[in-house]
C-alpha cells in the first residue's frame, strides 16, 4: 500500500481555490502528467465519473475515476473504478488567516508492474503532487 499526503498554503479565498482545483476541466492545466480528460455524467456531483489518460514511470495510463464525495469548499474525492492502479484521492480545503490550506492524500494498491516498481511509484508520486501542488500556488495566485 502505498500513501502519500501533501499539503500547500494557497493566498486565495477556500472558494476560489476549491472551484479551479475541483474543476475537472482545470486538471491537465495544474497536473502536469495528466495529458486528457473526458467527463461522463457531472463531475460535480457524487457519482459523476471522469477518464484521464496520463503518463506516469514513463507508461501511459487510462484511468476511470468515480468523484466520491463533493463538499462545497471542503472535500472533494475520488476512486478509481477501471484502470491499471487502484487508488482513492482526497482533497480537504481549509480557509485560514492567509488564504486556503489544501491537504490532498492518496492512497492505493499498486499492481503488476507498478508493484514491482512500489518504491519508485511512491517516490515518484510524492514528487509528481509536491509539483503539481506548486503549480496549482503558482497558477491562482498569478491570477
Amino acid at each position: 500500500m502505498i500513501t502519500v499526503e501533501k499539503s500547500i498554503m494557497i493566498d486565495k479565498p477556500v472558494a476560489e481555490v476549491f472551484a479551479y482545483a475541483s474543476n475537472i476541466d482545470n486538471v491537465t492545466k495544474w497536473q502536469d502528467g495528466v495529458e486528457s480528460v473526458e467527463v461522463e455524467g457531472d463531475p460535480g456531483t457524487v457519482g459523476g465519473k471522469y477518464t484521464e489518460v496520463r503518463k506516469f514511470l514513463g507508461r501511459e495510463m487510462k484511468t476511470t475515476l468515480e468523484i466520491t464525495a463533493f463538499e462545497l469548499n471542503d472535500k472533494w474525492s475520488a476512486k478509481v473504478i477501471r484502470g491499471p492502479v487502484p487508488y482513492e484521492v482526497v482533497a480537504r480545503y481549509e480557509s485560514t488567516t492567509g488564504g486556503t490550506k489544501v491537504t490532498m492524500r492518496v492512497a492505493g494498491e499498486p499492481t503488476g508492474f507498478f508493484k514491482v516498481a512500489e518504491g519508485m511509484v511512491s517516490s515518484q508520486l510524492n514528487k509528481s503532487m509536491e509539483e503539481d501542488f506548486q503549480r496549482l500556488k503558482a497558477l491562482l495566485e498569478s491570477a
